[in-house]
């Protein structure tokens, strides 16, 4: 892959990976941040590494995650379906990119993104809602700051309204046929005070409000308003 480097577009997408095996390479800061997000998205995590970051000791003692306290060998991938080399030595990455590519396996490389097949991204979640930026590598101080603003724009309010159209979702779809027309239905739930209800704690009147902007009747074409 060529990330930051060649300038490919890279294709977003969003990987199921509870009580999934994922290999992380390397013990210091950069592993840990790797690490903990693999652990909050409910992987299972196999740490080869012969030093620990505190952080990540503690993680260890407490059952965590597999620690394999040594240096990478290819047998470390067996099982795994995500690999993110973080050792910070490029011979140690470069093999477990090379051993990953190999294997059919996604593979990631902290701070050289065009050794892997694919980057991490700076994200936001709410619920069920998650906002992901990525500069394909080029800059992640730039997606980290851009992170940071999303977080303050996009509060808690936004994870409860996911989660409300979510439960409304099935009234959606047997009243309004196409997508064109949920679309705008979605648009006038946002046009209404469902956010501020929900920020306000009143989820019963987001509800019904959003239920209300959600089924609303289409406008009749070329109908003719009261003079």
């Amino acid at each position: 892959m060529r990330g930051a480097a060649g300038g490919r577009p890279l294709y977003p997408i969003f990987l199921d990976l509870a009580g999934r095996r994922c290999l992380v390479v390397g013990g210091g800061p950069a592993g840990a941040a790797k690490v903990e997000r693999l652990i909050r998205h409910g992987a299972l995590v196999r740490l080869v590494s012969p030093t620990l970051v505190p952080r990540l000791a503690e993680l260890v003692n407490a059952g965590a995650l597999e620690h394999l306290q040594r240096e990478y060998r290819d047998g470390d991938l067996d099982g795994c379906v995500l690999a993110i080399a973080a050792a910070g030595v490029r011979q140690a990455d470069a093999a477990v990119a090379r051993d990953a590519g190999a294997r059919g396996i996604p593979v990631s490389v902290a701070g050289e993104p065009e050794l892997g097949s694919f980057v991490g991204a700076s994200s936001v979640r709410r619920g069920d809602l998650t906002i992901a930026v990525s500069t394909g590598g080029a800059s992640p101080g730039l997606a980290r700051q851009l992170r940071a603003e999303l977080e303050v724009r996009y509060g808690p309010e936004w994870g409860e309204l996911a989660a409300l159209l979510g439960e409304l979702r099935p009234e959606l779809l047997a009243a309004v046929p196409g997508h064109g027309d949920r679309r705008r239905a979605i648009a006038r739930v946002l046009a209404t005070d469902a956010l501020q209800r929900l920020a306000a704690g009143d989820g019963d009147g987001a509800r019904q409000v959003a239920r209300e902007a959600l089924l609303a009747p289409a406008p009749v074409a070329g109908a003719i308003g009261a003079g």
